[in-house]
């Protein structure tokens, strides 16, 4: 099985927002366009060091990570704003190591609305919403709790929304 690959644009929100208030021109928002690993196994978008300095992201917190070759501590920045195919979301990023690539992970392709093609290997926009970016709210395990509240036990199943 292949990786699949897709382009990721980040900019330093905190720079975005000054821009629009006119304090600095747009073309100084830091932006840096990488290419990332879709990988379904990574939790967050972990970036190279370098490429977080480039950025000017802020140090948030540190946390232990368990990762290929044990648990390691890593660090979190915040400030991120991430773009995939022209799906954005502010989120903080972790910082990786030198030697990996840049790893795309499920919190960002969810976010985003979109899912892992692993026969294509493309990244692509869940089909459950026809394409158009939506968030989902109820998880299976909420949908459990609501019937619990809704529908008392002497009720039949039917749903009460």
């Amino acid at each position: 099985m292949g990786r699949t690959i897709e382009k990721v644009k980040i900019q330093n929100y905190t720079d975005i927002v000054d821009a629009k208030k006119g304090l600095i021109a747009e073309s100084e928002i830091r932006t840096v366009e990488v290419e990332g690993i879709a990988d379904t196994g990574a939790t967050y978008l972990c970036l190279p060091p370098s490429v977080i300095e480039q950025l000017g992201l802020l140090y948030s917190h540190s946390r232990r990570v368990k990762t290929v070759d044990g648990i390691v501590e890593r660090r979190f920045f915040g400030g991120a704003d991430i773009t995939i195919q022209g799906r954005n979301e502010q989120m903080s990023v972790m910082e990786n190591d030198y030697q990996t690539p840049a790893l795309i992970g499920f919190l960002v392709w969810t976010t985003l609305d979109f899912v892992v093609d692993a026969v294509s290997q493309t990244l692509m926009p869940n089909p459950e919403h026809d394409g158009k970016w939506m968030a989902d709210c109820l998880s299976p395990f909420t949908e459990v709790a609501m019937d619990s509240i809704l529908e008392p036990k002497t009720l039949t199943n039917e749903r009460r929304f």
